[in-house]
């Protein structure tokens, strides 16, 4: 069995990361606390990421994701959606050099330029809603 880690920045079953890993994957969700104290989310936004969780009906564990998903893989693939997170990358690059951690892309929302600061969801948006109501070749 294969795992997969559904992260904040994919919280989806419909993610082709899911086809990727196969039929038998397990997804998980890691709360991680200590990542959202440093990162100093508020509750409003700790509440959506843990009722978007629930929501999907999977294992929720608490804890460091390179701790957890070390121990629950035990050296088979881990797949991932891929991020532009650099937590999130570096929990990946961690993993990486005990397992093979395979991450899989999605068709983007919207162009987001790498240096763009995107950490609150207004200057996300200020990028985002110049492409991101463009209709694409798969929705056509």
């Amino acid at each position: 069995m294969s795992f997969v880690w559904i992260h904040e920045d994919a919280m989806s079953l419909d993610h082709p990361v899911m086809e990727a890993a196969g039929l038998d994957a397990q997804p998980v969700f890691i709360w991680d606390s200590q990542h959202h104290d440093a990162e100093a989310y508020a509750l409003k936004r700790r509440v959506f990421i843990f009722e978007c969780a629930l929501d999907l009906d999977i294992p929720i564990y608490c804890g460091a994701p390179q701790i957890i998903l070390s121990d629950l893989a035990d050296r088979q693939t881990i797949f991932t959606a891929a991020s532009l997170d650099p937590y999130i990358n570096g929990v990946i690059a961690d993993l990486r050099q005990t397992h093979a951690v395979v991450t899989v892309d999605r068709h983007p929302f919207a162009s987001i330029p790498d240096d763009a600061d995107t950490r609150r969801f207004f200057r996300f948006w200020n990028y985002a809603k110049k492409t991101a109501l463009i209709p694409s070749e798969e929705t056509i």
